[in-house]
């Protein structure tokens, strides 16, 4: 009995360190101060809840995100929900602009999944990026790349990166840099 509960005890601990060494190495990373960074996350976060409440789940989807109060919705939506969603996005509390990347359907290019654990791969083993500061969407070959990276050459990097990825047909950056 005490070989596995020492074990798990050790699980546990091991669970632990590792959030404490994941988390600030994220905080670390991201060139956001950590008010900007939580007011962000506030901000993605109740539009998404807003979306889902205005019923925007019916086969399509939408994902929100937000750098320096700056929001982009990126997704596969119909023409006739387009307008509805940007207008959540302007009513959310903290928000400066909108900006909005749609992806037209397609039936054909590889699995998404498969193309975005392939991206995310290049972008971790790219020289002179943070890819955990790199938010991706993939839709058919399309990718968009989104988040806040030190400077031009980073940037560079990471779209570089992006379009040797096997599978990519088109890559939209909207990378910023600290403000």
């Amino acid at each position: 009995m005490r070989g596995p509960l020492l074990f798990a005890l050790l699980a546990a601990l091991g669970q632990i360190w590792g959030c404490a060494v994941t988390l600030p190495y994220g905080v670390y990373e991201d060139k956001r101060l950590v008010d900007t960074m939580t007011d962000d996350k506030s901000i993605a976060s109740g539009i998404k809840t807003d979306l889902l409440q205005a019923d925007f789940t019916g086969g399509w989807s939408v994902s929100a995100y937000c750098y320096y109060g700056k929001v982009f919705l990126v997704g596969e939506v119909p023409p006739d929900m387009q307008a509805k969603a940007v207008a959540i996005a302007k009513n959310a509390r903290g928000v400066r602009s909108v900006v909005t990347h749609w992806f037209t359907p397609s039936a054909e290019g590889e699995n998404n999944l498969v193309l975005a654990t392939k991206l995310r791969t290049n972008l971790i083993g790219a020289k002179g990026v943070s890819s955990t500061r790199v938010d991706t969407q993939v839709h058919a070959g399309r990718v968009v790349l989104l988040g806040v990276v030190n400077d031009e050459k980073e940037k560079q990097a990471i779209i570089r990166a992006a379009r040797e990825t096997s599978g990519v047909r088109s890559v939209t950056s909207y990378l910023m840099f600290p403000q």
